[in-house]
């Protein structure tokens, strides 16, 4: 198993976490704040997969296992571009929020399982996926991304439904946790396409790198 995190998947989920904020800085809404607190430390060997929550519409609901509660429901959201063909959803509140990042194949190939992928330039060969999680706290934050797993999408079209179970990296501590999620039935709106271009030109710009270091 790969711990190496890839640049090129921070800065693509930052680019993509970043556009999301963008577009509710101006919801007034109060959502009510997760409980997130540190629970009883397990061992990174003795974590088990949870089982599955049960679906909520419209929803991502998880559970976890490791040293923070990364559980919880809440309202999601879906954006996709078509260039590069791959599709956001995110769930966040104050205190938390997942992203789940996939990496489309074509049109009538979507609704298949997608690899949890970490790769050091540019974007993951489709179908593939990123999963990424943040904890906000009083005092610290700590972020979290997919090392290994995957997503399962069994229903694709206005709508995108799904679960998936990863194994979580923590980025400063290495420490590992577990989450299992289900989404159900997430609109699906196109992404902004200044978006879509900034994390296009993201991707040229690691594969340029890349191209010249081996070089």
């Amino acid at each position: 198993m790969r711990t190496a995190v890839s640049a090129a998947a921070l800065s693509v989920i930052a680019i993509v976490a970043t556009g999301c904020s963008d577009r509710d800085s101006g919801s007034t809404s109060e959502a009510p704040r997760p409980v997130v607190e540190e629970v009883e430390p397990q061992a990174n060997d003795s974590l088990v997969m949870p089982e599955y929550p049960d679906p909520q519409r419209g929803r991502l609901v998880a559970r976890s296992a490791g040293l923070y509660e990364l559980g919880g429901a809440w309202e999601a959201r879906a954006g996709i571009c078509e260039d590069p063909a791959m599709l956001e959803l995110v769930a966040e509140q104050p205190g938390i929020g997942t992203l789940v990042l996939l990496q489309l194949p074509p049109a009538e190939e979507r609704v298949t399982r997608y690899p949890v992928a970490i790769v050091e330039s540019g974007p993951p060969q489709p179908p593939a996926s990123q999963v990424g999680v943040q904890v906000f706290k009083a005092s610290n934050a700590h972020a979290f991304q997919a090392l290994e797993g995957d997503v399962e999408v069994y229903a694709f079209g206005e709508r995108i439904s799904g679960r998936y179970a990863v194994t979580l990296r923590e980025i400063s501590s290495d420490d590992r946790a577990m989450t299992a999620g289900v989404f159900e039935a997430v609109g699906i709106e196109r992404l902004p396409d200044e978006q879509c271009q900034a994390v296009k030109e993201q991707y040229e710009a690691v594969d340029s790198t890349s191209s010249a270091d081996e070089s």
